[in-house]
């Protein structure tokens, strides 16, 4: 009888921190939710101390770079960046990092739709969809990571 009193208490005091965590967020409770899980799998990912990686990035919008660019980042500064030479990669995220600070943006932005998937491991962002208004036919963006690889 005890564990299950201890346990329920448990549960309450966890359940009312985490209103009052989002009492304090100035925007909507899609928008709060969406920043908790960005800020905890940012941790994640800061926790696992990689600085050099590799992976393939790749950007679904309305551009004409759809393949996959291949990225080095070697003590968290881009080293290398290969694929869709012709079209370059400026203004797009590069690295994790980078992709982090992008999708706060975006998120709080109050987008009228999104979707963002984390890794389980290492908490980066695999998979990541904006619709920034429902109304605007060629606004949206998605941000996909494959094949990462800690160097």
């Amino acid at each position: 009888m005890r564990k299950k009193i201890t346990l329920f208490l448990c549960l309450f005091f966890l359940d009312c921190s985490k209103d009052e965590t989002r009492l304090e967020c100035e925007f909507s409770e899609q928008v709060c939710f969406a920043l908790d899980q960005l800020n905890l799998n940012k941790k994640i990912w800061i926790d696992s101390n990689i600085t050099s990686y590799s992976m393939n990035i790749q950007f679904s919008c309305y551009c004409l770079a759809w393949e996959p660019y291949y990225v080095v980042v070697q003590e968290d500064v881009l080293d290398s960046v290969s694929g869709n030479e012709e079209w370059g990669y400026e203004g797009r995220p590069m690295t994790i990092n980078a992709l982090f600070e992008i999708i706060e943006n975006k998120i709080i932005e109050n987008p009228f739709l999104f979707e963002i998937n984390y890794n389980s491991k290492y908490g980066y962002p695999e998979e990541s969809y904006f619709d920034m208004d429902e109304m605007i036919a060629d606004e949206e963006i998605g941000y996909y990571i494959t094949n990462f690889q800690p160097l």
